[in-house]
């Protein structure tokens, strides 16, 4: 009996052993943290023409230092933040990872939703309730943290819950954002630590407030500017306040698109690099920051304003303090950073207009009424469409399918009739999209990549180069409307060597490149390639 015992115990013993080493990281040497920066807005111009204002360790010692990949383009159409991120953090398209835009048509509810809506989930010091629930596939983020489960930890801060969501993925430890109406740190209940002890510190301690106090004027000279303020200020150049209100019909604040706002993620950002003691064992952990250099009231997305120039130098600042802090907590030869931006047209509709070249803004609920009516007139007094959003138009298919009406030829109709509207390049039906083949880089192909089969309109419009889709309130739905749209991609760190890489690249290529340098399994839906010059 005592021997049998022993035996039991000694298996016991190994299996557990066994158990350990499994968790144990290879022997193949990795970054301890990995930092991953979003910028909102971030072109390569702006960089170049603003390159002798940055600080040698901020912008200059990311790019200068590190690898600069100068041909990265996005291959799904340009619909929100949230499609942007999710495609660079998963390594796909929202053809496999679900996400086809900030928002969507459920044709099930008849109603618009945001993509990270989630009934079943509780806000953490809001009403909203979101989740990742809609994101069909792992990220780079749920592969650190599926690879060394309960070791290592993951947390995204950003300036919107979009933005929040897709860096944290599935599997952050938490993630937050900021409420630009009640003015304080929120997140969701999804995540197991829920609010960060560090954002609540924030939140109570008066620190979020400081930064509300803060206004915005001109960092330097106001003659020493490229182009002129946006609003000018006779006494200070330009003068922002916060919390002044977007609009006399919006509780929300300008917050979001000041320095005030890139400066409270910055903080809580390094004080949970802190706190947290991130990088300092061998399990490696990734932190996710979401900053921009959009500004309030900003009428193109080009460098034409102090404002926007002032933003950027700013974030130069708030750039180089992380670095200074990473450098001092983890050390950046043990640190992996990589920075990119999303789809942003680098010239406004009334930009191209000026200067005479063809372009415009496309409203779709105008076209969407006159088609109605042209409808109703051939088939009869009914509600034919159901929906819109982001170029996709949902058909009454149970009414259609009701009056006896062939499917193909009501989809035949309505994209003749679309190609009619001034704007619009094309009208596809959504089956023809959704079993393209060939070419990988044809506009069709970005249209499928672009597109779910849980989400899919019946018919798929493309619009003309230069024009922007717009909704009733002059948002654009999409930030992007170019043939090719490109970010600037930056790695920096670690043993990145200094570098330009020219070869073409996609972002679906930047998980696959970290996953390659962090050892780890590839996305699940991953269809990148790593980048070879920063990976060999």
């Amino acid at each position: 009996m005592t021997f049998f015992l022993r035996n039991i115990f000694i298996t016991l013993l190994f299996f557990i052993f066994s158990l350990s080493l499994c968790a144990q990281p290879s022997s193949v040497e990795r970054p301890r943290l990995v930092i991953g920066i979003m910028v909102d807005g971030l072109q390569q111009k702006h960089i170049d023409l603003l390159w002798n204002y940055f600080d040698p360790n901020g912008f200059k010692k990311i790019i200068g230092q590190g690898a600069n990949c100068r041909n990265v383009s996005y291959n799904i159409v340009s619909a929100g933040n949230a499609s942007d991120i999710a495609t660079v953090m998963t390594g796909t398209t929202p053809f496999y990872n679900g996400i086809v835009g900030n928002n969507f048509y459920n044709r099930a509810e008849d109603e618009m939703q945001s993509i990270i809506q989630d009934d079943d989930q509780i806000g953490i010091g809001t009403r909203q309730t979101l989740s990742a629930h809609k994101l069909l596939s792992s990220t780079i983020v749920d592969e650190i943290m599926l690879a060394y489960p309960n070791k290592s930890k993951s947390y995204a801060v950003a300036l919107g819950p979009e933005e929040a969501i897709m860096l944290g993925g599935h599997t952050a430890k938490s993630v937050a954002w900021i409420d630009d109406i009640n003015m304080k740190w929120i997140t969701t209940g999804y995540y197991s630590d829920g609010l960060s002890h560090w954002a609540d510190e924030m939140n109570m301690n008066g620190v979020f407030q400081n930064y509300l106090a803060r206004t915005w004027g001109p960092l330097y000279n106001i003659n020493t500017y490229l182009s002129k303020p946006n609003r000018e200020d006779k006494k200070w150049g330009f003068f922002y306040d916060p919390t002044t209100k977007q609009n006399k019909n919006s509780q929300a604040s300008i917050l979001k698109r000041t320095p005030s706002g890139n400066g409270l993620v910055s903080e809580l950002g390094m004080k949970i690099l802190e706190e947290e003691q991130l990088g300092t064992d061998i399990y490696p952990d990734i932190l996710l920051l979401q900053f921009t250099v959009k500004t309030p009231f900003e009428k193109t997305p080009a460098l034409q304003s102090a404002e926007k120039e002032d933003i950027y130098l700013r974030l130069d600042k708030d750039i180089q303090n992380i670095l200074q802090q990473i450098d001092a907590k983890v050390g950046l030869d043990k640190t992996l950073v990589f920075m990119f931006g999303n789809q942003t047209q680098v010239h406004s509709p009334i930009e191209l207009g000026e200067n005479k070249i063809p372009a415009g803004y496309f409203n779709a609920d105008r076209s969407l009424a006159l088609l109605s009516t042209y409808l109703m007139a051939v088939y009869g007094q009914e509600k034919w469409i159901s929906g819109y959003y982001a170029k996709n138009i949902f058909l009454n298919k149970e009414k259609i399918a009701e009056k006896k009406l062939n499917y193909t030829d009501f989809q035949k109709t309505v994209t003749e009739f679309m190609l009619e509207f001034e704007g619009i390049q094309a009208a596809y039906p959504s089956m023809q999209v959704l079993n393209m083949g060939g070419n990988s880089n044809s506009e069709m192909a970005r249209l499928r990549n672009s597109t779910n089969k849980n989400c899919v309109g019946d018919i798929i419009i493309t619009l003309l180069p230069g024009w922007m889709e717009v909704d009733n309130k002059n948002n654009p739905v999409g930030e992007s409307n170019a043939i090719v749209s490109y970010t600037p991609l930056y790695f920096y760190g670690w043993k990145i060597k200094p570098q330009t890489v020219s070869v073409s690249y996609q972002t679906t290529d930047i998980a696959p490149t970290i996953s390659r340098i962090m050892d780890i399994p590839m996305p699940n839906a991953c269809i990148g390639k790593p980048i070879e010059e920063i990976t060999k």
